[in-house]
């Protein structure tokens, strides 16, 4: 169980560090992630395209 726990934190952490990259590189350090193919802002650190995009 707690093996568990632990990789679906890992996996968050991981999800977070590469929505914050994106957001970096799309020129925008403030934001929390952005989409990956137009550089908008995404809510939330799930997605990595827009709706547009996807």
């Amino acid at each position: 169980m707690f093996e568990c726990q632990y990789n679906e934190e890992m996996e968050a952490e991981v999800r977070r560090l590469d929505a914050k990259q994106r957001a970096i590189s799309a020129g925008h350090p403030d934001w929390d992630n952005a989409c990956r193919k137009c550089g908008c802002r995404l809510q939330g650190t799930s997605d990595d395209v827009c709706e547009e995009c996807a």
